[in-house]
């Protein structure tokens, strides 16, 4: 049995956020199965866990080098 997590509200501006998200990852080949909306306020973007290959895979999409601007890092922090 495959479970995964629902998809947001259309309503919802994470909803847009989700799916640009779902696309650009599938782009990739890359699929989270789990990738939804937290429901909390404020609403984050649940990315779920993956096994190694999927990890990997979205390592190397991200070109595995680590982000220099500390300032957006910081602001990604929940």
């Amino acid at each position: 049995m495959t479970s995964s997590t629902p998809l947001p509200s259309r309503q919802d501006d994470t909803y847009k956020v989700v799916m640009e998200l779902r696309a650009a990852l599938a782009g990739h080949g890359i699929t989270l199965p789990s990738l939804g909306r937290d429901f909390g306020t404020p609403p984050l973007v649940i990315l779920g866990n993956c096994n190694t290959a999927t990890a990997r895979a979205l390592a190397a999409a991200l070109g595995g080098s680590p982000h220099r601007d500390h300032a957006a890092q910081r602001s990604f922090s929940a």
